[in-house]
């Protein structure tokens, strides 16, 4: 091996230090401003990195001034978000806007996990490569901790999150990989997003005034209704002009969850694999050019695959008294003095010009398998499946 495993790197982004975790088949990178995992690629398409990177030069977050920053970034509470923001983030403890209350005390969109600065506690540099980072959540008063780890030879990525309740009463979360997914592997007529979910909502018309979709409607994946008439298949990503964002509930018979976002003429497909447990709800955001205002200037293409504890990105308060959504919560509690643990998979995998989506992932002792919509084909990576079914052994 002609190469570090973990390497700690000055400029990962935009000039801002991170590291960078090295296999024989590529690399994933992260920035410790936000924690965020911006690179992902594979040495079969070197130029192919399927996580969004901003058009905007991007800063730490904790560097950012609203008095000098925001005619760059924006105004509060987003600013500080956007200024840090690259590819998977992290929105925790809360999916959404601060209440207004929460604003006027400092507080920015996604809570404070995307907006302090990470640091590394442990590298393993045998066996599977990986660190532990994370950050302590001073206003949550929370502890963050996350493990990335790598196969050195396969390109699946193991990720366990810990969060730690340093507070002596128990708290209501939210808790929201923050997929976000850009060009080139983002193409119009190209990108294909599948994943087992069955009921579905849109936001309300006060989100956007081009959603093309019905605002407020329920409706069944990926068929949404089109405001006027028929449906929109929201597996493809379409031309135009929208921001749009739907909340889908996943099969609550199953207990994996799975995203799968396909680029069959870049040959790439790209899969989360998780416990339903974890995060039984998956955000579709769609941004294409609509956002006009600092830092997005009408540039931005983008679309985000969030699988979450949440449905949809409102202040806390709303997120709890809303109740259940399709008889499912919409958040879940850390309890006084406790630890919580989520585990998910990262792969990537080669497919054909002529690649159909994907109908389902199923985890097996020691591979995924992931079938092709259409006609069944499978492929599989080598993989340690005990990680994500723990204790439930035999699980699907």
């Amino acid at each position: 091996m002609s190469f570090v495993p973990v390497e700690h790197v000055p400029d990962v982004l935009d000039g801002r230090a991170g590291f960078c975790l090295r296999g024989e088949w590529g690399h994933l990178s992260a920035v410790l401003g936000g924690g965020h995992i911006c690179q992902l690629v594979k040495r079969s398409h070197p130029e192919l990195n399927p996580l969004w990177r901003p058009q905007w030069q991007t800063i730490d977050p904790e560097r950012f001034s609203p008095h000098s920053d925001e005619d760059r970034f924006g105004a509060p509470p987003d600013g500080r978000l956007l200024a840090g923001i690259a590819g998977h983030s992290l929105s925790f403890d809360y999916f959404g806007p601060p209440s207004q209350e929460e604003m006027a005390a400092g507080l920015s969109t996604h809570g404070e996990a995307p907006a302090v600065r990470w640091q590394i506690f442990r590298e393993f540099q045998e066996g599977r490569p990986g660190v532990e980072y994370g950050a302590e959540l001073p206003v949550a008063q929370i502890d963050f901790r996350r493990t990335l780890r790598i196969d050195p030879e396969h390109p699946v990525v193991y990720c366990e999150e810990k969060a730690r309740n340093l507070g002596r009463a128990d708290r209501p979360i939210s808790w929201t990989e923050h997929v976000t997914i850009g060009p080139p592997f983002l193409a119009c007529g190209d990108t294909l997003v599948d994943m087992p979910a069955t009921r579905a909502k849109v936001n309300p018309a006060s989100y956007s005034d081009a959603m093309m979709i019905t605002p407020d409607a329920d409706f069944q994946w990926p068929q949404a209704p089109l405001q006027g008439g028929g449906f929109h298949d929201l597996r493809t990503t379409p031309d135009g002009c929208y921001l749009r964002y739907t909340a889908q509930l996943l099969d609550p018979s199953r207990a994996m969850g799975y995203t799968a976002i396909a680029n069959p003429s870049a040959g790439l497909l790209l899969v989360y694999v998780f416990r339903r447990t974890d995060f039984p709800w998956v955000g579709n955001w769609e941004e294409r050019f609509y956002l006009k205002t600092a830092p997005w200037g009408g540039k931005t293409f983008c679309r985000g695959i969030e699988f979450s504890s949440t449905p949809l990105a409102v202040p806390k308060r709303q997120t709890v008294s809303q109740g259940p959504l399709f008889n499912e919560s919409t958040y879940r509690w850390l309890p006084a003095l406790s630890e919580t643990t989520v585990r998910y998979m990262t792969l990537l995998v080669d497919i054909p010009a002529d690649f159909q989506g994907v109908e389902d992932v199923s985890v097996e002792a020691a591979r995924i398998v992931i079938r092709e919509a259409g006609n069944g084909k499978t492929y599989s990576l080598p993989a340690d499946g005990s990680f994500l079914r723990g204790e439930a052994a035999g699980l699907r």
